[in-house]
């Protein structure tokens, strides 16, 4: 590819991606051309935890596949809403390790900063799922405290960002 054609292509902002992206159970499955027979667990799982795919990962899934590999990684189903002897919503048991909300410090020497809730996929096998990011991330004005937090302790010698994802 040309420099000129990179230069004509018209830039899409990753907010637009994010408000453009498929959110409804029923628009991806027709989308993708899969059965309507998928889309009642489908609204159960995604009731549960909403479906969030931008539109160019959708674009590499392969159409009429069930199976696809990337599908599978954003598409609701009727499993996720088994609950079992032992399950926990918090298995990195994060809660415990938050001194100030937005950051986690649960390793010695390290913290790990939540800059935001927001991740660009929801993949089903998400293991912060159920984790408060409403609440715990450190946008606006709570980035003060866990900046404070970090300042005070002495025995952080790496902070790792996270913007939502793992």
């Amino acid at each position: 590819m040309s420099n000129s054609a990179a230069a004509e292509r018209p830039t899409v902002t990753w907010q637009q991606l994010l408000a453009d992206a498929v959110s409804d159970p029923a628009d991806l499955l027709q989308r993708l051309g899969l059965p309507a027979a998928l889309l009642p667990a489908a609204r159960r799982a995604a009731a549960l935890f909403p479906l969030r795919v931008p539109l160019p990962y959708l674009a590499r899934m392969r159409p009429n596949d069930p199976d696809d590999p990337l599908l599978r990684q954003v598409l609701p189903l009727d499993a996720e809403c088994n609950r079992h002897t032992g399950y926990s919503t918090d298995p990195l048991a994060e809660s415990a390790v938050q001194p100030v909300p937005g950051l986690l410090k649960k390793y010695h020497g390290r913290a790990l900063l939540i800059a935001t809730g927001a991740c660009a996929v929801h993949c089903r096998y998400c293991f912060r799922r159920h984790f408060p990011y409403a609440d715990a991330h450190t946008g606006g004005s709570r980035l003060g405290p866990a900046l404070a937090a970090i300042a005070a302790d002495p025995s952080i010698g790496e902070v790792i960002l996270s913007g939502g994802d793992p």
